[in-house]
Protein backbone atom coordinates (compact mmCIF):
# COMPACT_ATOMS: atom_id res chain seq x y z
CA UNK A 1 0.00 0.00 0.00
CA UNK A 2 1.37 3.32 -0.81
CA UNK A 3 1.50 6.21 1.64
CA UNK A 4 -1.65 8.04 -0.01
CA UNK A 5 -4.07 5.93 1.48
CA UNK A 6 -3.00 6.53 5.07
CA UNK A 7 -5.90 6.61 6.91
CA UNK A 8 -8.38 6.35 4.17
CA UNK A 9 -7.88 2.77 2.84
CA UNK A 10 -11.09 1.55 4.38
CA UNK A 11 -12.52 4.16 1.82
CA UNK A 12 -10.88 2.68 -0.99
CA UNK A 13 -12.31 0.29 -2.68
CA UNK A 14 -9.11 -2.84 -2.89
CA UNK A 15 -9.49 -3.17 -6.70
CA UNK A 16 -8.99 0.81 -7.11
CA UNK A 17 -5.83 0.53 -4.30
CA UNK A 18 -4.53 -2.03 -6.31
CA UNK A 19 -4.92 -0.33 -9.98
CA UNK A 20 -3.70 2.73 -8.56
CA UNK A 21 -0.59 1.27 -6.33
CA UNK A 22 0.14 -0.56 -9.98
CA UNK A 23 0.23 2.80 -11.76
CA UNK A 24 2.00 4.74 -8.70
CA UNK A 25 4.43 1.62 -8.80
CA UNK A 26 4.92 2.39 -13.04
CA UNK A 27 5.70 5.91 -12.13
CA UNK A 28 3.17 6.76 -14.15
CA UNK A 29 1.15 9.10 -11.98
CA UNK A 30 2.00 10.32 -8.66
CA UNK A 31 -0.82 10.24 -5.54
CA UNK A 32 -0.85 12.55 -2.32
CA UNK A 33 -3.35 13.31 0.02
CA UNK A 34 -4.42 16.85 0.34
CA UNK A 35 -6.99 18.08 2.67
CA UNK A 36 -9.45 20.19 1.25
CA UNK A 37 -10.67 22.33 3.93
CA UNK A 38 -14.21 24.12 3.57
CA UNK A 39 -14.18 26.89 1.16
CA UNK A 40 -16.52 28.23 -1.61
CA UNK A 41 -15.19 29.57 -5.44
CA UNK A 42 -15.33 32.79 -6.38
CA UNK A 43 -15.44 32.48 -10.11
CA UNK A 44 -19.29 33.00 -11.61
CA UNK A 45 -19.10 29.51 -13.50
CA UNK A 46 -17.66 27.58 -10.48
CA UNK A 47 -20.95 29.07 -8.28
CA UNK A 48 -23.06 28.49 -11.06
CA UNK A 49 -21.90 24.68 -11.30
CA UNK A 50 -22.71 23.98 -7.42
CA UNK A 51 -26.07 24.63 -8.15
CA UNK A 52 -26.69 21.16 -9.29
CA UNK A 53 -26.68 19.49 -5.72
CA UNK A 54 -29.08 21.32 -2.82
CA UNK A 55 -27.23 23.19 -0.14
CA UNK A 56 -26.87 20.61 2.42
CA UNK A 57 -25.62 17.57 -0.04
CA UNK A 58 -22.03 16.27 0.56
CA UNK A 59 -21.68 16.50 -2.89
CA UNK A 60 -21.72 20.27 -3.18
CA UNK A 61 -19.37 20.83 -0.08
CA UNK A 62 -16.97 18.50 -1.76
CA UNK A 63 -17.70 20.37 -5.52
CA UNK A 64 -17.10 23.84 -3.36
CA UNK A 65 -13.81 22.89 -1.74
CA UNK A 66 -12.49 20.89 -4.45
CA UNK A 67 -13.78 24.16 -6.83
CA UNK A 68 -12.43 26.26 -4.72
CA UNK A 69 -9.19 24.40 -4.37
CA UNK A 70 -8.63 24.71 -8.18
CA UNK A 71 -9.12 28.64 -8.41
CA UNK A 72 -6.49 28.83 -5.31
CA UNK A 73 -4.25 27.30 -7.75
CA UNK A 74 -4.52 29.01 -10.58
CA UNK A 75 -6.14 26.46 -12.48
CA UNK A 76 -8.65 27.52 -15.70
CA UNK A 77 -12.26 26.21 -14.88
CA UNK A 78 -12.49 25.78 -18.43
CA UNK A 79 -10.40 22.46 -18.33
CA UNK A 80 -12.12 21.12 -15.30
CA UNK A 81 -14.47 18.18 -15.50
CA UNK A 82 -16.39 18.18 -12.16
CA UNK A 83 -18.28 14.97 -11.21
CA UNK A 84 -19.18 13.85 -14.54
CA UNK A 85 -20.18 17.81 -16.27
CA UNK A 86 -17.40 20.02 -17.59
CA UNK A 87 -17.66 23.67 -15.23
CA UNK A 88 -17.56 25.76 -18.20
CA UNK A 89 -19.09 24.51 -21.70
CA UNK A 90 -20.34 21.39 -23.27
CA UNK A 91 -19.72 17.86 -22.33
CA UNK A 92 -20.05 17.01 -26.08
CA UNK A 93 -17.13 19.56 -27.13
CA UNK A 94 -13.72 18.66 -28.33
CA UNK A 95 -12.01 20.02 -24.84
CA UNK A 96 -9.60 18.39 -23.69
CA UNK A 97 -10.39 18.83 -19.90
CA UNK A 98 -7.31 18.25 -17.90
CA UNK A 99 -8.57 18.26 -14.57
CA UNK A 100 -10.85 15.93 -13.27
CA UNK A 101 -12.82 15.53 -10.41
CA UNK A 102 -14.70 13.16 -9.07
CA UNK A 103 -17.08 11.59 -5.87
CA UNK A 104 -16.81 8.41 -4.07
CA UNK A 105 -15.24 6.74 -6.88
CA UNK A 106 -18.28 7.01 -9.21
CA UNK A 107 -16.22 8.16 -11.97
CA UNK A 108 -13.64 5.62 -11.19
CA UNK A 109 -13.68 3.59 -14.89
CA UNK A 110 -13.37 7.50 -16.41
CA UNK A 111 -9.99 8.13 -14.41
CA UNK A 112 -7.75 6.16 -16.75
CA UNK A 113 -9.46 7.47 -19.57
CA UNK A 114 -8.88 11.41 -18.28
CA UNK A 115 -5.30 10.58 -17.29
CA UNK A 116 -4.85 9.39 -20.87
CA UNK A 117 -5.36 13.13 -22.22
CA UNK A 118 -5.42 14.97 -19.34
CA UNK A 119 -3.37 15.97 -16.29
CA UNK A 120 -4.65 15.19 -12.90
CA UNK A 121 -7.48 13.85 -11.49
CA UNK A 122 -8.96 14.84 -7.69
CA UNK A 123 -11.01 12.06 -6.12
CA UNK A 124 -13.00 12.99 -2.90
CA UNK A 125 -12.96 9.80 -1.37
CA UNK A 126 -15.62 9.77 0.92
CA UNK A 127 -17.87 13.38 0.79
CA UNK A 128 -19.59 13.54 3.53
CA UNK A 129 -21.46 17.01 5.33
CA UNK A 130 -19.57 17.54 8.26
CA UNK A 131 -16.27 15.44 8.18
CA UNK A 132 -12.62 16.23 6.65
CA UNK A 133 -12.62 16.00 3.21
CA UNK A 134 -10.38 13.27 2.48
CA UNK A 135 -9.10 13.55 -1.13
CA UNK A 136 -6.37 12.03 -3.65
CA UNK A 137 -4.40 14.21 -5.89
CA UNK A 138 -3.38 11.57 -9.46
CA UNK A 139 -1.07 13.82 -10.68
CA UNK A 140 0.21 12.04 -14.40
CA UNK A 141 3.68 11.38 -14.53
CA UNK A 142 4.78 9.41 -17.41
CA UNK A 143 1.88 9.06 -19.95
CA UNK A 144 3.76 6.44 -21.82
CA UNK A 145 3.39 4.22 -18.68
CA UNK A 146 -0.12 4.33 -18.54
CA UNK A 147 -2.13 1.54 -19.65
CA UNK A 148 -3.83 1.47 -22.39
CA UNK A 149 -7.80 0.69 -22.66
Amino acid sequence: MIEAFDGIDRWVPRPVRIDLTDLADRKAVTIRQPQLPDAEPAHPAAREALTRWIDTSPLRRAAAAALAHLEATSRPLDSVYLHGEPVIGSRYSNTTWQTGVGFGWSHYRGISHHLQEGTDWFEVVRPTRTQPLHTLHIAVQDRSALPRR
